[in-house]
């Protein structure tokens, strides 16, 4: 039937997560698929049956996992922290940079990043 097959975008898109966390879902074994040359391909039943597969609510085997929250965030939890996940807007020269100054100042990363966002925020 077609349909029954499913690219790693596919899969994606169907299990309602963004590609880079359906890659690290399959490079981690915890997805069943099956590499094709060198595409990735996946048998809707047998993804239906890992999804059912899950215990809810079971945060050991969450523990580390991103998952989509019900707002459609992302996040994760480790050691019974929840973590959420914050796209910035900086560029990669602009993250090494603070990078850098927080290593030169000896100071947390996070502090820094919250001064840029503000400083970004006052921009618009």
């Amino acid at each position: 039937m077609q349909g029954d097959v499913l690219t790693l975008e596919e899969l994606a898109t169907f299990l309602k997560v963004s590609e880079t966390t359906t890659y690290s879902l399959v490079r981690s074994g915890e997805l069943p698929g099956r590499k094709v040359g060198r595409e990735w391909r996946f048998v809707r039943s047998q993804i239906l049956a890992w999804l059912m597969s899950g215990t809810e609510g079971n945060m050991a085997e969450a523990n580390g996992m991103v998952q989509l929250g019900e707002d459609g965030g992302e996040y994760k939890v480790e050691g019974g922290r929840e973590y959420v996940a914050m796209w910035l807007p900086l560029t990669r020269q602009e993250k090494a940079a603070q990078v850098e100054k927080a290593a030169r100042e000896g100071v947390m990363l996070s502090e820094l990043v919250a001064d840029y966002l503000r400083d970004w925020a006052k921009e618009d």
